[in-house]
């Protein structure tokens, strides 16, 4: 299948999808969301591949969803001053919900390759991932709660706790790969040189494991049990509340009182790279952005 936005390769046991949008520092749309789907259905489909590694080309993982809003209608948040119908809004956020589920829920052990930005949808997508290995360098976190949404993946709490989820989401504070390995968000830390080297090992490991400790039905079992557990703990219903709160937020007031930023103005008159210094000015004293990032 031709890809516009990934490119898929297979080495197995590895399928390796690769986010493919260097100039809009991987930005997610619509197009990538679908190709990465369809991307995990070939890979589901061969035997030989057992496991899959997502990772993102040129300088960083990915910045998050395309505000641009190119290729894009469920992934880009809606102008809250057009007011629009709330039920389109639900609809398309219900939609974004099933198909993070369908990732997360992957019967194949995705890993995620992480260096530079992750940043908001590509922190999401990096979640849906059952192991993640970041470079030293690697930024996370959510800089759209600092635009006035609400947070639509609910993983942040079942990965770092609730504490420190509402820290990160009530801030939108960003973290480097140390400090999201010591929170429990990503499964290890390494230099940017050997990240490369650090997954394969990974899979070797998980892959000796499989064959000899537990066999393939522990795989197995991590995944059908360790899922329906999280969805006895709340997970399930924390999906569904975590679109509608998410919907609600898209068509709150934020930017219209007197003291709040309105980050759709100021896009329309200094540009989207201005906006953006302009919506974390005011956090950039009290939490400094960690050195990394896209280089």
């Amino acid at each position: 299948m031709n890809y516009k936005t990934i490119i898929y390769e297979e080495a197995p046991p590895i399928g390796i999808i690769t986010l493919n949008r260097p100039d809009k520092l991987n930005a997610i749309n619509d197009l990538m969301l679908d190709e990465i789907e369809a991307a995990l259905g070939e890979a589901e489909q061969e035997d030989e591949i057992k496991y899959v590694v997502l990772k993102g080309a040129g300088r960083c993982f990915s910045a998050g969803q395309d505000l641009c809003g190119e290729g894009t209608t469920v992934v880009m948040p809606p102008d809250p001053r057009l007011r629009s119908p709330l039920t389109p809004i639900f609809r398309t956020d219900a939609t974004l919900m099933r198909r993070w589920q369908r990732i997360s829920g992957f019967s194949k052990h995705i890993i995620a390759q992480v260096h530079g930005y992750c940043l908001a949808m590509g922190c999401d997508l990096m979640m849906m991932c059952r192991t993640a290995i970041a470079s030293e360098d690697a930024i996370f976190g959510d800089p759209s709660v600092r635009m006035g949404y609400a947070s639509a993946n609910p993983l942040w709490t079942w990965k770092v706790g609730p504490k420190r989820a509402k820290e990160l989401l009530l801030t939108g504070r960003y973290i480097d790969g140390k400090e999201a390995f010591r929170i429990g968000l990503v499964n290890r830390v390494v230099s940017g040189e050997s990240l490369e080297d650090e997954v394969e090992d990974a899979i070797e490991a998980i892959d000796l494991g499989a064959g000899g400790i537990g066999g393939a039905d522990a795989e197995s079992g991590f995944l059908t049990f360790g899922y329906a557990a999280h969805n006895i703990a709340g997970l399930g219903a924390a999906w569904g509340f975590s679109a509608g709160l998410h919907a609600l937020s898209a068509v709150q007031r934020r930017g219209f009182a007197p003291y709040e930023f309105n980050f759709w103005e100021a896009k329309d008159r200094v540009g989207m790279k201005d906006a953006i210094a302009q919506r974390d000015a005011p956090f950039d004293k009290l939490f400094p952005k960690p050195k990394g990032g896209a280089r």
